[in-house]
């Protein structure tokens, strides 16, 4: 049996609702590391000790090994150290050969009598211990003959000292016996089991994915601003990642209620914890709390504290005293590494918070702020944790705090210090006006919908008069992303809040600035000239100028993309969401025409999953929009086009025609890999009208080519010609290195013949164009089209196995296959092949084939620019020749022709 492939299961917990099965998180690295120290079958006579800290999930390994190795057909005997039996003589032993009871009796009399009295079985005196051991010894040999035998021990610690010592003797004399041992014990607990010479697998945390995937079996419900908190005080102990969620509220699980600065314990951790720093000296408890509640670790924090905390200098034998008792009861260390002290185990920061009062809360709070002076947000949120009534001074100190935590991307710790300086202000308008602020920041930045609201209500209660430009864009972001989403409400509310402000078009005002930024998504999400006006009106009134932001028209193709690296980054750490949104967006963007379709793909995914995680379903068509791009191009086509269709179906009632737009470009890609060009044209026009660029359409640049392309296979000469010219008129080569190819791309297909050649060399020849394969493939596959049918087939065949090569390199199968059919008709010889009198042309040979794939006279006199009559003329002259009355005796004709394929 391979233990590898299994996943760790927790232990069931008193956060666990009864009966249910215990949860399921990832520990296959360390499953398959214990099981190659054991040995990878049943047989192996190995000892292994596990250590690890108090609810890292030893217990769930160890009853996952037993598991396996019993399925693997080994006797498998247990045995818990139990603290109040570590003092009875042979407790443990019971407990472990409890199932070998009847194999006891059968053993010859010495052994027997000694196992019996050693169980308490029988009356005679205790045997000294090596007799014991021997006797066991003996016992599990005996029955590994049989299978192979397998101790596991839990809670080493807790063993009685006569069993370990039996063990200890049992594990140092594996050789031969089939007897195998695992026992788990506490991190640097003292064990009455001799260590030495054993092997010690240290168990670690769970990493970060392991830790919110168990997260979000558990609690389903809990968001994300709560689900970071709970892991970052969890630190990845399995215990306090089930504990510390069950002991909030439903409103603090769903971010509608303030959490504490320390999460809380469940009250049977409080119980276990609370025992060990209530037995600290006074001092030792307040150093403690210091460190606790400041969360940094920072040894100048300690060094302070115990100057300005016990009142005494750095080397006052009390102080040290105090620092001694905390060290010698292992409940902090100093981690050398990063030079700062740490809680050995995560729940005891959160048991030193609950056993303090109020008042040593808030003279914890106040001594923090005076050694954090010279760190505005953290002082601030201490002075506010530590004022307990209204005041300005304090209230104004957390709105710096909270500014400051939002521009260097904090949104979370914003929407808390600004909802602090709103509790503590005196007058209700300054409350509102906070409100307002940590309601915006929720619904922008956090994706709390939930909580965003009750922050708008609250603002609202606090000042009833309270508008602005700020609360209309929070209304609008709850209204997108939880509500209906209509675009032109939203528009309606924002452009009122703006023109009727009090701003006075300061480009200063922070929240007027916001709330332009919310205007401008919104006139983009709606793809509509009209709806631009009055974000342009308010732009030019702007003094003493608008920021570069709102004011550039940006291809955000060209945006370097470290930039948006950067910010999913930040927002894989719990940063500001509708940034990593976007910035997962622009990526994708830019990963599509450079070809880096996997990455893609897996951050389309990841935008997905973001989207439905932390409230932001407005978005989700950003990267479902992006699959069904990449099923277009990989021929999946039916799949493109039902992902493009339920986006247009959500997008066209809210008024979102950028959306729609959106899915008409995956329609667009489609239908050209497909070869039905008309319907490609159809919907690349809905876009942008032929020989016109839509100022507002997003992604009317995007489907240049793609348009002209399909006009072309079309016979739309005329109106391909003009799209060329408006391209040309309005600069668009100059906006960017992949637009310059498309301009170019698009020139040379409409290009006669005498033309063409200079065209599409001047489109290759372009620098930078190998960082656009697909459409540098596209373009390849135009010009080898075209010089093979002006009979330049050497020159057709470099350009056409060219394209091929990166078409199968991307995955582009419908292109793939299209270059490939090109080449194979290069190969073949003028007069085409015969059979019997048969003899077919060129043109005969390629228009057969395509028929007899099933393609209409129009399809295939698209692809091969001919009109549809003159495909049904050359059809009705070949069923004579090979003896055939319809289409349907295509197929089998042309295999039967000499060197002929079925197609």
């Amino acid at each position: 049996m391979s233990l590898g492939s299994r996943v760790e299961r927790l232990p069931q917990t008193s956060a666990a609702d009864a009966g249910q099965h215990p949860v399921v998180v990832g520990r296959a690295r360390q499953l398959q590391e214990i099981t190659a120290l054991l040995g990878q079958g049943s047989a192996d006579s190995r000892a292994l000790l596990l250590s690890g800290e108090p609810g890292v999930g030893k217990s769930a390994l160890l009853g996952e090994i037993a598991r396996g190795m019993s399925g693997a057909g080994a006797q498998v005997l247990s045995a818990v150290g139990v603290r109040f039996e570590s003092e009875l003589a042979y407790a443990g032993l019971h407990q472990l050969l409890l199932p070998l009871n009847d194999r006891i009796e059968r053993l010859e009399d010495t052994h027997r009598r000694v196992l019996r009295s050693a169980l308490g079985y029988g009356g005679d005196p205790v045997p000294d211990g090596l007799h014991v051991s021997d006797s066991v010894l003996f016992l599990l040999r005996q029955a590994a003959t049989e299978r192979p035998v397998f101790i596991v021990v839990d809670d080493l610690g807790c063993f009685d000292r006569a069993s370990s010592a039996v063990l200890g003797f049992v594990a140092r004399r594996p050789a031969g016996s089939r007897i195998g041992l695992l026992a788990a014990c506490r991190s640097g607990a003292e064990t009455f089991f001799g260590r030495a010479g054993f092997t010690e697998y240290e168990l670690p945390p769970l990493d970060r994915d392991a830790a919110v995937e168990l997260l979000g079996v558990r609690f389903p419900g809990l968001t994300g601003p709560t689900r970071d908190r709970v892991l970052a005080q969890a630190q990845g102990n399995p215990l306090a990642l089930v504990e510390l969620p069950a002991a909030l509220s439903g409103p603090q699980r769903d971010a509608s209620a303030d959490l504490y600065d320390v999460l809380p314990l469940s009250p049977s951790l409080r119980s276990r914890h609370a025992s060990r720093v209530a037995r600290l000296p006074a001092d030792s408890r307040r150093l403690l709390l210091l460190l606790a509640l400041d969360d940094t670790g920072d040894p100048g924090v300690l060094r302070a504290g115990l100057r300005a905390g016990l009142r005494a200098g750095s080397d006052d034998p009390k102080a040290l005293t105090a620092l001694s008792a905390v060290e010698s009861d292992r409940l902090i260390t100093f981690d050398d590494t990063n030079r700062r002290f740490v809680f050995r185990h995560p729940l005891m920061r959160a048991a030193v918070v609950e056993a303090s009062t109020l008042t040593e809360r808030c003279q914890a709070h106040r001594t923090l702020a005076e050694i954090r002076a010279q760190a505005p947000e953290r002082r601030a949120w201490h002075l506010g944790r530590a004022t307990l009534v209204p005041d300005e001074r304090v209230a104004a100190l957390l709105e710096d705090a909270g500014h400051r935590a939002a521009r260097r991307g904090d949104a979370t710790a914003a929407v808390a210090t600004f909802t602090r300086a709103a509790e503590l202000s005196p007058r209700p308008a300054d409350r509102g006006r906070r409100l307002i602020r940590a309601a915006y920041l929720a619904a922008d930045a956090t994706g709390e919908l939930r909580a965003a609201s009750e922050l708008l209500d609250r603002a609202r209660c606090a000042d009833p008069d309270l508008t602005g430009s700020l609360t209309a864009a929070t209304r609008v972001l709850l209204l997108l992303n939880g509500g209906d989403g209509d675009i032109d409400l939203a528009h309606r509310l924002l452009v009122e809040a703006i023109e009727t402000g009090s701003h006075g078009y300061d480009a200063a005002d922070d929240a007027l600035i916001e709330t332009l930024h919310v205007l401008q998504l919104v006139c983009w999400s709606a793809g509509r000239d009209a709806l631009w006006k009055p974000f342009h009106a308010a732009l030019d009134r702007l003094e003493p100028a608008a920021p570069p932001l709102l004011a550039a028209c940006l291809d955000r193709l060209t945006e370097p993309r470290d930039v948006s690296w950067d910010a999913v980054r930040r927002g894989r750490r719990g940063g500001h969401v509708r940034r990593h949104i976007d910035a997962l967006m622009h990526l994708c963007l830019q990963d599509f025409p450079a070809g880096q379709w996997e990455e893609a793909e897996t951050l389309a995914t990841e935008g997905l999953t973001i989207c439905e995680e932390r409230q932001y379903p407005f978005f989700s068509w950003y990267f479902e929009y992006h699959q069904a791009l990449l099923a277009a191009v990989r021929g999946q086509f039916e799949e493109s086009r039902s992902t493009a269709d339920r986006i247009t179906q959500r997008a066209v009632p809210r008024g979102v025609l950028a959306a729609a737009a959106f899915a008409d470009h995956a329609r667009v890609l489609a239908e050209l890999g497909a070869g039905d060009h008309e319907c490609a044209y159809r919907h690349a026009v809905a876009i942008s009208p032929a020989g016109r660029l839509a100022p507002h359409a997003p992604c009317a640049l995007w489907v240049c080519m793609d348009l002209v392309e399909a006009a072309v296979h079309t016979r739309r000469t005329a109106e391909a010609e003009a799209h060329v010219r408006a391209m040309r008129e309005a600069g668009v080569a100059a906006l960017s290195p992949r637009l310059a190819l498309v301009v170019a791309g698009s020139a040379a297909l409409v290009a006669p013949d005498d033309g063409a050649v200079g065209c599409f060399e001047q489109a290759l020849a372009l620098p930078g164009a190998q960082e656009w394969p697909f459409d540098l493939a596209r373009i390849r596959l135009a010009y080898g089209e075209r010089l093979r049918r002006m009979r330049f087939v050497t020159e057709a065949r470099a350009q056409l196995e060219a394209a091929a090569e990166v078409f199968e390199r991307l995955g582009a199968r419908p292109w793939a296959d299209r270059a490939t059919g090109e080449l194979r008709a290069t190969r073949r010889s003028r007069t085409g092949p015969k059979h019997g009198s048969v003899t077919l042309t060129g043109q005969e040979q390629e228009i057969a084939t395509l028929a007899a794939t099933g393609l209409t006279n129009k399809q295939i006199g698209e692809r091969l620019h001919l009109s549809p009559r003159t495909v049904g003329s050359h059809l009705y002259q070949l069923f004579p020749k090979l003896g055939i009355a319809s289409r349907a005796g295509l197929r089998g004709a042309l295999a039967s022709l000499p060197g002929g394929n079925a197609c």
